[in-house]
């Protein structure tokens, strides 16, 4: 009894992964077809954000896992606007019943499917036939532990330690160099918000560079449109003033954070995007604590939030020089500025300004003047959270 015992402990052991294991990538291995445009399942292997498959209305892409193989994680990129759908698997008598769904939507978004299936289908379950699926990228994976090339976004509903408030994806290396890396390492609660609502490649690019700089905290992206002007009257015009500083005051209330940080006072002598999200930001140090002030909606739901420091860029010699040049530990002796060349770099949207990331970011990314504070002045002018409890 005991040698059987003994011998069937031993299959075990050869049969499951070995603790900590990586799960594979099964992607090549794996029957890919699906309910119709079999000729775009091409594009979802591709490894461009930029080409992808299209669903009818309930339309989806069936995977099959090699022989001795499972399905227990899928890895997808979405095009376009994202729509409704889950993930299916046979039951025991043949039928697709549902095994997961969500109301995130993330770009970039892993589906864990633990109990591992032979078979899945990725369905489109738009509530019309107006809207239907669009998936890029698509990656299978068997038994084992997450990869860390797999995101696993998750949607911060907490409190911000940072936010930094940024125009245009790649702005938060560009003109901020390595700041995100930099206070990421810290342990900080780190939240990017991005104003610009651009094609969905660039927010999965967006999301590869964030996830390089160890962020977890999905960003939020508005939706305000790229026509970008060079003043902040113009801007104003194209975005709308009212809507745009409310959209601002209802980031600092959702996220309530120490410090928030965003661009220049003047746009950095370049953009007129970049000049309103200052100005927006500046006033909503009193707007965010004036309970009539978008009382139906901000107040009402996020209440009111003393902002204790908000600081912008500084192009030229800012009152704050953070250093983003020491090796850091958490990313394994590479230092901040490294980390956000190396994420810029997974980015096309910004390269029409610089091919590679200048030294700091443009115009010094790593110096800032602190514009208001709610618990008192800087002494030491080399970290943001001077004076933080």
């Amino acid at each position: 009894m005991k040698k059987c015992l003994f011998l069937l402990l031993c299959l075990l052991v050869i049969c499951l992964p070995a603790l900590g294991d990586e799960a594979q990538d099964l992607t090549d291995k794996c029957t890919i077809t699906a309910s119709g445009n079999s000729k775009q399942l091409t594009n979802l292997l591709d490894g461009d954000y930029a080409t992808e498959w299209t669903s009818s209305h309930r339309g989806y892409i069936e995977v099959t896992a090699p022989e001795g193989e499972k399905v227990h994680g899928l890895y997808i990129s979405f095009g376009s606007f994202i729509t409704n759908w889950c993930v299916e698997a046979q039951d025991e008598s043949g039928n697709w019943v549902k095994v997961y769904e969500t109301e995130d939507q993330f770009y970039n978004h892993y589906i864990p499917l633990t109990q591992g299936y032979q078979s899945v289908r990725l369905k489109c379950m738009a509530p019309d036939y107006n809207h239907v699926l669009h998936v890029t990228e698509l990656h299978v994976l068997g038994a084992g532990d997450v990869p860390g090339w797999v995101q696993q976004w998750k949607n911060f509903t907490g409190k911000a330690d940072l936010v930094l408030m940024v125009t245009d994806p790649g702005d938060e290396y560009l003109f901020f160099g390595g700041l995100i890396p930099h206070y990421v390492a810290q342990g900080k609660e780190v939240m990017l918000c991005v104003i610009v609502n651009t094609a969905s490649q660039y927010k999965s690019q967006l999301l590869d560079g964030l996830w390089h700089c160890g962020m977890t905290n999905y960003p939020y992206i508005a939706y305000f449109k790229p026509n970008m002007a060079t003043t902040a009257r113009q801007q104003y015009a194209l975005w709308s003033e009212v809507q745009f500083v409310r959209h601002v005051t209802r980031i600092v209330r959702i996220y309530d954070p120490e410090v928030l940080v965003t661009h220049a006072q003047d746009g950095e002598g370049i953009d007129g995007g970049h000049r309103v999200c200052a100005d927006a930001a500046i006033r909503s140090v009193k707007s965010a604590m004036d309970s009539k002030y978008d009382q139906g909606y901000g107040y009402k739901i996020y209440g009111n939030w003393q902002l204790p420091k908000l600081y912008l860029h500084a192009p030229a010699d800012g009152e704050v020089t953070l250093d983003y040049n020491q090796p850091l530990d958490y990313f394994q002796g590479k230092t901040a500025f490294e980390m956000a060349s190396e994420a810029y770099a997974m980015q096309d949207y910004q390269k029409v300004r610089a091919q590679t990331l200048p030294s700091d970011g443009i115009f010094n990314g790593a110096s800032f003047t602190l514009h208001s504070t709610h618990v008192g002045n800087d002494n030491h002018f080399n970290d943001l959270f001077e004076n933080i409890q």
